[in-house]
């Protein structure tokens, strides 16, 4: 089961760490960028690997 994303918590720890200093109406901005990429994201992300899948070395449609 994934662990919930509280993403305004994570930008408000994540921002500082890479230099970056957000007032709180640009941090609720990135935050509800950040939800809407983990909602975007979360089907690929349920797909089941087994340990042995790799990424193909050269992507051909």
């Amino acid at each position: 089961m994934p662990v919930p994303i509280d993403p305004a918590a994570h930008v408000a720890a994540a921002a500082p760490l890479v230099g970056l200093t957000l007032d709180a109406a640009r941090q609720a901005r990135v935050a509800a960028a950040f939800a809407l990429v983990a909602q975007i994201a979360a089907p690929a992300l349920a797909v089941p690997l087994a340990p042995a899948d790799e990424p193909a070395p050269v992507f051909r449609p």
